[in-house]
């Protein structure tokens, strides 16, 4: 299979809901992990964003299913820009109404970008209080200082900008931007022992 056929493959395989390894992919597209790897990154480009958890039972997965595939993104955006230069040289009589159209291509597609690098779902059940006052630092874009304990058993203190909470093997998540990281982890919620 081609490099298209082989992306559309991983979609589908991880759009089940199950978690694949690197390694599992590979193997079952006959490719290099790295190319699983190059895969993920091609399709983030795109709009289409995969999950994934670190550590010996780790893996690519998807929070939501995708309803399909298709989406506008930034070249489709620049296509309607040049067609837009041609049609103002042919003096096209609607190229006002066609500008606005092209104007809210591009807001679509921002606001679209947005919602797929942080997909939201908190709808928990049986909040506890620390889910809460996570909820509520979503809601409000607020950053909340917690206490958490580490796979290692070891206890570190964070400053974390919640962004969006998600279920996984039936444990509760939370995705933030961590400040001591400085990138976008995962932490379970069940491991927050304080919010300060």
């Amino acid at each position: 299979m081609g490099k298209f056929s082989n992306m559309l493959y991983m979609i589908d395989l991880l759009n089940t809901g199950n978690m694949y390894s690197i390694r599992e992919l590979a193997k079952k597209l006959n490719v290099s992990e790295r190319m699983i790897r190059y895969y993920k990154d091609e399709l983030s480009k795109n709009g289409i964003y995969i999950e994934s958890f670190k550590g010996p039972n780790g893996g690519y997965f998807l929070i939501d299913k995708l309803k399909n595939y298709t989406s506008i993104n930034k070249y489709d955006t620049q296509l309607l820009q040049y067609a837009y230069e041609v049609l103002k040289e042919n003096k096209f009589i609607f190229l006002d109404k066609y500008k606005e159209f092209i104007n809210k291509v591009k807001n679509m597609n921002d606001i679209s970008e947005e919602k797929s690098k942080f997909i939201s779902n908190i709808n928990m059940d049986d909040n506890n209080q620390i889910e809460i006052v996570i909820i509520n630092a979503i809601k409000k874009s607020d950053k909340i200082h917690i206490v958490y304990s580490n796979i290692d058993g070891s206890i570190s203190n964070r400053i974390i900008h919640p962004l969006q909470t998600f279920k996984y093997k039936n444990e509760k998540f939370v995705t933030a931007y961590c400040e001591l990281r400085r990138d976008i982890r995962h932490f379970e919620i069940k491991r927050i022992i304080e919010i300060k």
